[in-house]
């Protein structure tokens, strides 16, 4: 059976900003650039092709391919790919002085895709003291405490302050995913529906966004809207009726 909530590591990627002349289409700095678009996009093995490539530019200085090893590492665990994750994660740590906030959030990463969440904790907690105002470090303590990385160290209202923070910082669909769920699971649902329908608006597409909207509004006692919402989901798979079917039991 389908998860109610759907929701993926959305370990943040980090944008290389360009400088100077325009980069030239084959620029290891643009295709990270595109690479972090088509993620924001749902299409995660077009952006993998994209960072492989760009990693291999002679062009690359160390801090930037320890950016692009770390994009590979996400982007490979977002595909439950948990080996590759591990190894392109361990490949960006050691591309930065040791302690430093960019090796502690790679460090992290590591001991997380290993299923260590004790001891990425306080990595976390470091590199956040270091650059509070930092996505990266903000989202990974988000999903942390959200419970990504296993229930241990579950706490939605620690959660929620991670996860605005990282989406003030950047308003993108993976960010407001997570903070979507968040409200969802805080029982905040006129938050979450708000979330939500902002989301299936821009991404009708993504039938996730669709049935989760469904979801918040049926917990809203908006059943006609979430009936509609629903058969819109089994519509385009009918194979989403048996979780739409336990989740209206549950929620008599």
């Amino acid at each position: 059976m389908k998860k109610i909530l759907l929701c993926c590591s959305f370990t943040i990627l980090v944008l290389i900003i360009s400088c100077g002349e325009r980069i030239k289409e084959e620029n290891p700095v643009e295709m990270n650039e595109k690479g972090i678009q088509l993620i924001n996009d749902g299409k995660q093995e077009e952006a993998l092709q994209l960072f492989l490539k760009a990693i291999k530019s002679p062009k690359l200085s160390g801090d930037y391919k320890g950016t692009i090893y770390r994009n590979i590492g996400v982007t490979y665990n977002q595909l439950d790919k948990k080996d590759s994750a591990i190894h392109y994660s361990t490949l960006a740590y050691k591309c930065f002085r040791k302690n430093s906030y960019d090796y502690l959030i790679n460090a992290a990463d590591v001991d997380l895709y290993r299923g260590k969440t004790a001891a990425a904790l306080p990595k976390l907690l470091k590199a956040v003291k270091m650059e509070p105002d930092d996505m990266a470090v903000n989202n990974t303590l988000g999903l942390l405490y959200l419970g990504e990385y296993g229930d241990t160290f579950i706490d939605l209202d620690k959660a929620l302050a991670y996860n605005l923070k990282a989406f003030d910082i950047t308003s993108s669909r993976t960010m407001e995913e997570v903070l979507a769920l968040n409200y969802y699971k805080l029982e905040n649902y006129e938050k979450a529906e708000l979330h939500y329908e902002h989301l299936h608006q821009n991404y009708p597409d993504m039938i996730s966004y669709t049935l989760d909207m469904g979801l918040a509004k049926y917990k809203l006692k908006k059943k006609t809207e979430a009936n509609k919402l629903f058969e819109e989901v089994l519509a385009k798979d009918s194979s989403y009726r048996e979780t739409i079917d336990i989740f209206k039991d549950n929620n008599r």
